[in-house]
């Protein structure tokens, strides 16, 4: 006969901190914190007693990061326009088209950056085609939660140890910054790519080979560019591993070598045809023929402080807000300041944690260095989604510089209030603006890209002929809707506009490339056709006629939020007359 048994609340003072423990009493059962280690070891994160009420939190804001982000798919349905272009080569794979763009009597195109981004769809466009999108998001939902799991286990581990309030302002972050959020959730890989990330950051610490392997070769599939912190996690490796590196290298190459073997035979070359194309028709600084110090000051100024800017690096370690994508804009006037904080923060983590020789940072540091030096120096536009990753290992120095800046005050009960209440004003701005951003986000769905760009790929499919081609620059809704051949600028999905770019340097540019493709078809912004029209390229009046316009509605958008850094309020489709 089973014994019965009974719950009681034990209470239990550590360090300032009160946790409540539920027990069960009986044949050496337990749940709760019990129950919650025992989870957290199926990911290989080790939990000790003294860390039992930081265990609870995390598993709270793991649980919060999931429900965000599910009631931000449910509330919203954002669709970011660059999903819609990778799963675009996920549909044509199961409708038997190859795992390619659309391009007719065109071999297959390498049209997207992120293996794990078509990989994953694919998953769900196998059972049922359309359904890609949606698998990804729910993917996207869970490693949200995954992603601050593995940050507890960074945070409790003993070659780490960050102060309870920290530990909750790293997984705060990961849990409610908006872009982390934002870019998973409308269909991206992004919020993937970081919750691996942050397990290969663990298990590099931790010191366990076979599931470091494993990582280190799915941040490969995440993101060609990881192959820098491979590296840099090969090399710290090298010290602390040894001769187990072997099986780690063994174990990632293994997992990252097919995919490289079958874009080879595939597709011809393993490198994307993405990375080609924004290589060629991107500005980046660091080329302009009359670059000089006071210039190079300017972009460095633009890229590493923040200033809301164009080009800025750093900006959503702050409160801000990229849904119109654009760039970042503040949620509030902090000017700033916010963001420059955290990164100078970052600046006395990193040398602090060097100092106190904590070498457990130093992975975390070597990847902050070498991608803020990426995307300063190397990246001619540093989108958003790229960022939401590096910065998830930044926050950690930004972390840690907090800690050390506590040091100074005198006493353990002082130090610990000064960081409970640095980490509680730095994520209040995240929860509290939460509402707002949510609202922002479904109101740009609603008002303009479905019922401005998702009309204009409609009606293309509707009245081009099977082998007319169009060009404009924003490929996902037009190409995703339409299933037509698009020459989109800069080529992200196009040989073509690529061999282009290639071939004439002195007009690499949209309209250039327009009147040198030809077109069947136009898609273009009100801006880009009257300025176009007006000042370079006359020849748009009297070769292409307006035969469509497609414009979001004044008396509905007035309301969103920022609404005037949305650039895709109107657009007019033309079409070629002669």
């Amino acid at each position: 006969m089973k014994e019965l048994c009974t719950l009681k609340d034990v209470y239990v003072r550590k360090k300032w901190r009160w946790v409540v423990v539920l027990e069960i009493i009986g044949p050496e059962k337990t749940i709760g914190v019990g129950s919650m280690e025992r989870l957290l070891r199926l990911l290989g994160i080790e939990a000790t007693g003294e860390n039992r009420g930081l265990i609870r939190c995390g598993w709270v804001l793991a649980g919060a990061a999931v429900v965000l982000r599910l009631a931000f798919w449910a509330y919203t349905g954002r669709l970011w326009e660059d999903a819609l272009i990778t799963v675009l080569h996920s549909e044509n794979a199961v409708a038997g088209f190859g795992l390619t763009h659309h391009h007719v009597d065109e071999p297959p195109i390498h049209g997207f950056t992120s293996p794990l981004s078509v990989l994953v769809p694919l998953m769900g466009d196998l059972v049922h085609m359309g359904w890609g999108i949606h698998f990804i998001r729910l993917v996207s939902a869970f490693a949200g939660g995954l992603a601050v799991l593995y940050a507890l286990g960074i945070a409790i581990h003993p070659r780490i140890t960050l102060p309870a309030p920290m530990a909750i302002l790293v997984m705060g972050y990961l849990a409610f910054e908006h872009h982390q959020i934002l870019y998973g959730m409308a269909g991206m890989e992004t919020q993937i790519t970081t919750c691996i990330l942050l397990a290969s950051f663990y298990f590099l610490i931790a010191e366990r080979p076979a599931a470091l392997g494993l990582s280190l070769g799915l941040c490969m599939l995440a993101r060609p560019d990881f192959a820098f912190w491979t590296v840099i996690a090969g090399v710290y490796g090298l010290f602390r591993l040894k001769k187990r590196m072997i099986a780690v290298v063994a174990i990632a190459v293994g997992l990252y070598l097919p995919w490289i073997v079958f874009t080879t035979w595939y597709y011809g070359s393993p490198i994307p045809n993405t990375v080609l194309a924004k290589n060629l028709g991107y500005y980046l600084w660091t080329r302009d023929p009359n670059l000089d110090w006071s210039l190079a000051w300017h972009h460095l100024r633009l890229r590493v402080t923040g200033n809301y800017g164009y080009e800025t690096v750093f900006q959503p370690l702050g409160p801000c807000f990229g849904g119109h994508g654009t760039h970042f804009r503040p949620l509030f006037g902090d000017r700033g300041l916010i963001c420059g904080a955290m990164t100078m923060l970052a600046c006395v983590g990193a040398a602090a944690a060097l100092w106190r020789r904590q070498w457990a940072f130093a992975p975390f540091i070597g990847f902050a260095a070498c991608y803020a030096c990426y995307y300063i120096f190397l990246v001619a536009v540093p989108f958003g989604w790229y960022l939401v990753p590096f910065l998830a290992s930044v926050v950690w120095l930004s972390a840690r510089g907090l800690q050390a800046v506590a040091g100074l005050a005198p006493g353990p009960r002082a130090r610990f209030a000064f960081l409970t209440i640095a980490a509680a004003l730095y994520l209040a701005p995240f929860v509290v603006y939460t509402p707002k951003t949510f609202l922002a986000e479904k109101q740009i769905q609603e008002q303009i890209e479905n019922n401005v760009r998702k009309p204009i790929g409609l009606y293309l499919n509707r009245v081009m002929q099977p082998n007319e081609t169009v060009a404009c620059e924003c490929l996902g809704y037009v190409s995703y809707y339409s299933r037509r051949t698009v020459y989109d600028w800069p080529g992200l999905a196009s040989r073509k506009v690529v061999a282009f770019s290639r071939a004439h340097p002195e007009i690499r540019s949209l309209m250039g490339m327009i009147a040198t493709l030809k077109p069947d078809y136009l898609v273009l912004r009100h801006h880009e056709y009257v300025g176009s029209r007006d000042n370079c390229c006359p020849w748009l009046a009297t070769k292409y006629k307006i035969v469509a316009a497609f414009e979001a509605p004044r008396e509905k958008i007035r309301d969103i939020f920022l609404i005037d850094q949305n650039i895709d309020l109107g657009f007019y489709v033309l079409k070629r007359t002669g």
